[in-house]
């Protein structure tokens, strides 16, 4: 089977011939290796290329100017994006730039606000160059879009957008509604390139709780999630939501949503991958929950395959599972143990899963 096949079968909760692997690639001692340089920007064709050369299935591509990286050709220190973020290019946060003050701070702000252009053109000529070459390879490919949540925080910023949960509810459901808005747009367009699923990236917990209520989700969140399902159900292509964290208690929430897919199931979170699998494996494709602040981190390559081997064993069998780390690979793990991941994944992960 193709990579795109082995995507496809997993998103359909059918057993391909291997379980997928795929990596949300942050390293640049990564890139180096595969790639014998470090892109300047995380554009997708050099991710692309990355992915394809390492034998990922499928690749993860965010689309510049959504998720916080750099526009092309910006080289200023501190500059101001199109979301009136001031943003400060340290090396240490590659790819996404250092965010440093927020375009407003309260409810009134709001009323002269702009929001940016979701057709604009530069959004998507590097994710046309990817299609084209996805094609090529037989690979998948997961578009990249900012959810509701983590789009309207920026905004504002944390403390601020959590107050005005309270102060301005009507203000807040406007802004989740314009930010659910935009990222539809862009899922439009990206469908309509031929991307097989969209992955709408919503961090909503911390490693020991989530960052909201149960209540304050389900009235603010919930309704955009429920929509973005709907309408990236009319393009003919997946919805996948991204949430690090503890969301244990939200899950109930996101599978209501009708939302097809979770990523990446964090481990160090105490997210449980054999439980989430027993009891919403049927509704939600899962991703991840390889550990990539323990062992792949400091692991021999040994621990990173018994690893790879639990979580294949608790999440692959009857498919709906993609293999990755449990948020993304980042420059201290070593290179052996991205390939041993990846190595391990194609070992044991041939169906029927016996393991």
């Amino acid at each position: 089977m193709t990579g795109r096949e082995r995507l496809q079968c997993a998103l359909n909760h059918v057993e391909p011939d291997t379980v997928p692997i795929f990596e949300c690639n942050y390293s640049r001692p990564l890139f180096k290796e595969v790639l014998g340089y470090v892109p300047e920007t995380f554009d997708p064709e050099n991710v692309l290329e990355c992915s394809h050369r390492i034998g990922y299935d499928f690749a993860f591509i965010p689309i510049p100017g959504v998720s916080g990286f750099r526009p092309a050709g910006e080289t200023r220190e501190i500059y101001v994006d199109e979301w009136g973020i001031k943003r400060r290019i340290i090396p240490n946060t590659w790819p996404i730039d250092a965010d440093i003050a927020t375009p407003m701070e309260e409810a009134d702000d709001w009323k002269g606000y702009k929001m940016p252009d979701p057709e604009a053109e530069f959004r998507y000529t590097g994710l046309a160059g990817c299609m084209k070459l996805a094609g090529e390879y037989g690979m998948g490919v997961v578009g990249n879009v900012r959810g509701p949540y983590s789009a309207a925080w920026q905004l504002f910023g944390m403390e601020n957008f959590s107050c005005m949960l309270y102060t301005d509810p009507d203000v807040i459901k406007e802004v989740l509604t314009a930010c659910t808005d935009f990222s539809l747009a862009c899922a439009r367009r990206m469908a309509a390139m031929g991307v097989d699923a969209v992955l709408y990236s919503d961090d909503y917990g911390s490693t020991q709780s989530p960052l909201m209520s149960p209540a304050h989700f389900r009235e603010f969140i919930v309704p955009q999630l429920t929509r973005i399902k709907t309408e990236t159900a009319k393009l003919g292509v997946k919805a996948i939501l991204h949430s690090d964290g503890n969301i244990a208690m939200l899950i109930p929430d996101i599978a209501a949503s009708g939302m097809d897919g979770l990523h990446p199931i964090q481990r160090c979170a105490d997210m449980s991958l054999g439980g989430i699998k027993k009891e919403y494996g049927r509704q939600l494709t899962l991703f991840g929950n390889v550990d990539n602040s323990g062992v792949l981190v400091t692991g021999t390559e040994a621990e990173v395959a018994e690893m790879v081997k639990g979580c294949i064993r608790d999440a692959a069998p009857g498919g709906g599972y993609c293999l990755s780390s449990d948020h993304s690979v980042h420059d201290d793990i070593p290179n052996r143990n991205v390939f041993a991941m990846y190595e391990a994944g194609r070992k044991y992960g041939k169906y029927p899963i016996a393991l």
